[in-house]
């Protein structure tokens, strides 16, 4: 029998990263120097950003996600080594090529199942609470605060200052992607555009 690559799986994996998955960290940018090896080029180290949901410890059997031209892809860790509380290098099965590695820079990373956190944040769905959270946008880097939320039927909005900018952001799963009670911070990834408005 063939070895399972981490594209085998996605035929049953469309549906983890809307459905029951939470973000833990983002691909930053690929990381060390590039080996010969063979007939190619082998440089499949990673920096990652964790985020605060990722396990202090790791199950190799376990697979992370990313979202993959609309598909969630798998992928097995075969190795990783912490750099601080905030960051690691890690090595994905599969992806150990020059090449291989550039397609994941700038994917998030996701976990199935549910952290304690966000258990305890589901169960009131308090959105108003977050008023004074600071929120990072994972796609422009850009940090701001949460001074309100507007309860809008259907739409639920947080309003974040943006240095003087108020931006109405979405209460949405796949918008706001980690949430940290404790530290006060919120952790999203903002639709294109939306400074724009």
């Amino acid at each position: 029998m063939g070895k399972q690559t981490p594209f085998t799986y996605m035929a049953r994996a469309e549906a983890v990263i809307a459905d029951s998955a939470h973000a833990v960290g983002r691909i930053k940018k690929g990381y060390g120097s590039t080996v010969e090896q063979g007939d190619g080029q082998r440089s499949g180290d990673l920096w990652v950003t964790l985020f605060d949901t990722f396990p202090e410890t790791w199950n190799s059997a376990e697979p992370l996600w990313v979202e993959i031209d609309s598909l969630a892809v798998p992928l097995f860790v075969s190795a990783i080594e912490r750099k601080g509380a905030g960051s690691a290098v890690i090595r994905f099965d599969d992806f150990e090529w020059e090449e291989q590695a550039t397609m994941l820079v700038g994917k998030v990373l996701y976990r199935e199942g549910n952290t304690e956190e966000e258990g305890e944040d589901e169960e009131g769905d308090d959105f108003e609470a977050w008023c004074g959270f600071e929120l990072t946008d994972w796609a422009s880097g850009r940090t701001g605060r949460v001074t309100a939320f507007y309860d809008y039927p259907g739409n639920p909005l947080l309003g974040v200052d943006f240095d003087g900018q108020e931006v109405m952001v979405p209460v949405a799963d796949e918008v706001i992607v980690a949430v940290n009670e404790r530290k006060k911070r919120l952790e999203a990834l903002l639709p294109e555009g939306l400074f724009d408005l």
